[in-house]
């Protein structure tokens, strides 16, 4: 069985930017145990960050032709989502809305992130938090190491 997962752009950058480091999230992809959903918002994120020229500068795997073969390799294996309707705006984060509203229209059970402003919609204190998982229980934001421990237990 395999788990549909949207991931960050974040997640993408630390795999790109080190392809020497084992990435576990992306292991699970490559074996076939998880499948990202990806859209044209994320993509055009992702895009952007992994070719920053500050980020260029800095970490010299995100020569243009390693980005660009990095990002085919996973939107080949990716589900595509070709129209992301806006079913919710994060408040605190405006631009970060746009990994909910892929998991919803992917009906994505997990956003995996270390993004704040999308962690505490778990939170049962927060206001927003309980908004969002009233309108939208099947959608958890997870850490990347909680959503490793629910592949472990749902794939052999």
């Amino acid at each position: 069985m395999t788990t549909l997962a949207v991931y960050d752009c974040m997640l993408f950058f630390r795999a790109a930017s080190r392809p020497g480091r084992v990435h576990p999230l992306f292991e699970l992809v490559d074996q076939g145990r998880v499948v990202i959903a990806l859209g044209p918002d994320v993509l055009a994120e992702i895009r952007d960050v992994l070719k920053r020229p500050k980020l260029v500068a800095k970490y010299r795997a995100l020569t243009s032709v390693a980005v660009d073969a990095f990002v085919a390799q996973y939107l080949h294996l990716a589900t595509w989502i070709d129209t992301v309707p806006e079913h919710y705006t994060l408040a605190r984060d405006p631009k970060d809305s746009k990994y909910l509203n892929l998991a919803i229209a992917a009906n994505a059970p997990y956003v995996v992130t270390t993004d704040l402003d999308l962690l505490d919609l778990m939170d049962p204190q927060s206001t927003a938090g309980v908004d969002f998982r009233n309108r939208f229980p099947t959608v958890q934001v997870v850490t990347p190491p909680q959503f490793e421990a629910v592949v472990q237990k749902t794939t052999p």
